[in-house]
């Protein structure tokens, strides 16, 4: 197994960093502003976090004047996640499997 599966799970295995995923995906795109002050961190600490969740591609940027503006990559964290379990050997089901066979 390559070390990108380390790299990727290294990457979302701090609390702020999934704490900024979960804020994303709760409420789109956001500001590093308004990122810092849901977060309570300092400006920095949040812009390096996103460094690290953006190298791993699972966040996406977008500039606007002086703004920056980040959105959760859900098709990358999805497809990266699913690429970890396919080198396990498992099957990969987006969907559990009470929720294919229904009621």
């Amino acid at each position: 197994m390559s070390d990108t599966h380390a790299l990727f799970f290294k990457a979302l295995s701090s609390r702020s960093r999934t704490k900024i995923l979960q804020i994303l995906a709760d409420k789109g795109e956001l500001s590093v502003e308004e990122l810092t002050k849901l977060l309570d961190l300092a400006g920095p600490t949040v812009s390096r976090h996103l460094q690290i969740l953006r190298l791993q591609e699972v966040v996406t940027v977008r500039r606007d004047a002086q703004n920056r503006y980040y959105s959760l990559n859900r098709g990358q964290l999805v497809q990266k996640l699913a690429r970890f379990l396919k080198d396990l050997g498992s099957e990969v089901s987006l969907v559990p499997r009470a929720i294919e066979s229904g009621p």
